[in-house]
């Protein structure tokens, strides 16, 4: 058996963590607060009080602070899947937490059968929507998706296909099962330029970095990304080449690290693919090692064991760095000059050089709708025949109705744009 950690649903925490909520919200997320659009709530409706899956995109590390707030909102308690490695974070306390807030661990790429279990028990008993990111990986990116991976629309079907196997055994009414799509677009509330300011001062001094008297936000943005990516290079040992451009140099150095954890790990990466494919392929891979106990071991075995699952931990931290730089472009920043995408690009530079928890720049407003609910029931005949057909058609409507949500709530707002020539 995987190293599971279940749910330890506590309601009497679950209960005191609404109550304090809007102080955490206020004080602890800087003012961080949620507002549905209108029709998102009518839309919910349609499937409050049944089973469910709550699908959103993952922009941000602050997503599962803001669902149980957006929960709360729409009047349901919820349960949630998290990757099995956020359970040890903080010496185990986070997992603490996670557990008894009702989440419950996942170990990626693996037949993680407990996992699977709980997943269609929580569905079938319909008690509580499950909460599930399609995404798979925090994207760090607040205007579009990366592609999604079809493992919700499939433990959907799991949980169809034990609700049909009861009702045919009480001659029971077969009750649907909904997957519903969540758009979540974090903006700021007013002016942050000067925190943006003070962070980006902080990483010039990180880097060594003193900005010319003329130098624009933009190129000094720009000069401690490349001074990150000198170092970085010369850290995993990568030479470029001369002609090379910034975008093919951090494509280089990306398809290095992901090769180099795959040679560590004696894989050999899906050709073709794309490297965030190849990252999960790797993800997939470490969690099956690091946290698989199938077999019983001697101590000397667990010994051996434990010293090469402490290697392999520490290629998270180079898959995330893969993660954190997956979408980063030259012109990222000048093709949407807002203070969202500026702020998007520090947190990135900030969590690489400083480390831990990037700043939170201002308060901000988190925009939520909810698409049109996939019936996965009456999909389930169709899935029975075709299975990889049904589930790649519910993974593209999933996807398409999350984009298109987070284009219409960019049209909300008067975004706030920083000239890429201001000093």
């Amino acid at each position: 058996m995987l190293d599971f950690r279940p749910p330890k649903d506590s309601s009497a925490l679950i209960g005191a963590m609404k109550l304090v909520l809007p102080l955490y919200m206020k004080f602890q997320l800087h003012g961080t607060r949620v507002e549905l659009v209108p029709g998102a709530l009518e839309r919910f409706k349609k499937v409050a009080g049944k089973r469910g899956m709550i699908c959103p995109n993952h922009s941000n590390r602050h997503d599962p602070q803001v669902v149980f707030a957006l929960a709360k909102i729409l009047g349901e308690d919820v349960n949630f899947v998290a990757a099995r490695e956020v359970f040890d974070w903080d010496n185990g306390r986070n997992g603490w937490w996670i557990q008894h807030l009702g989440g419950y661990s996942v170990v990626r790429g693996a037949p993680d059968r407990e996992s699977f279990k709980t997943t269609r028990r929580i569905i079938a008993e319909g008690k509580k929507k499950l909460v599930l990111f399609p995404e798979g990986e925090i994207s760090r990116q607040n205007d579009t998706l990366m592609p999604l991976e079809s493992g919700a629309a499939q433990l959907c079907f799991w949980a169809v296909e034990e609700l049909a196997k009861s009702h045919a055994e009480t001659n029971g009414k077969e009750e649907p099962v909904f997957i519903i799509p969540v758009a979540l677009k974090y903006t700021y509330a007013g002016d942050v330029r000067a925190s943006m300011m003070k962070t980006l001062k902080l990483l010039e001094d990180e880097t060594g970095i003193t900005p010319g008297a003329n130098d624009s936000l933009y190129t000094r943005l720009r000069h401690v990304a490349v001074q990150l990516l000198i170092t970085l290079e010369k850290e995993y040992g990568v030479k470029p080449a001369a002609e090379e451009t910034i975008d093919q140099r951090i494509n280089n150095l990306r398809s290095y690290i992901l090769h180099n954890a795959a040679q560590l790990l004696h894989i050999t990466l899906p050709e073709g693919e794309s490297q965030l494919s190849q990252v999960r392929v790797l993800h997939n891979a470490m969690d099956d090692f690091v946290y698989a106990d199938d077999q019983p071991k001697s101590d000397y075995q667990k010994k051996i064991h434990e010293q090469k699952a402490s290697m392999v931990r520490g290629l998270y931290k180079d898959l995330d760095r893969v993660v954190n730089f997956i979408v980063i472009y030259e012109n990222y920043f000048r093709e949407r000059n807002t203070q969202e995408r500026f702020s998007d690009m520090l947190e990135r530079l900030e969590g690489e050089i400083i480390g831990g928890d990037p700043t939170i720049k201002g308060e901000r407003v988190v925009y939520a709708n909810v698409g049109e609910p996939i019936d996965m029931t009456a999909l389930y005949p169709e899935y029975k025949s075709a299975k990889r057909k049904v589930l790649q058609t519910v993974t593209s409507n999933l996807e398409t109705q999350l984009s298109t949500m987070l284009a219409e709530l960019e049209k909300r707002r008067i975004p706030m744009a920083i000239d890429a020539t201001e000093v």
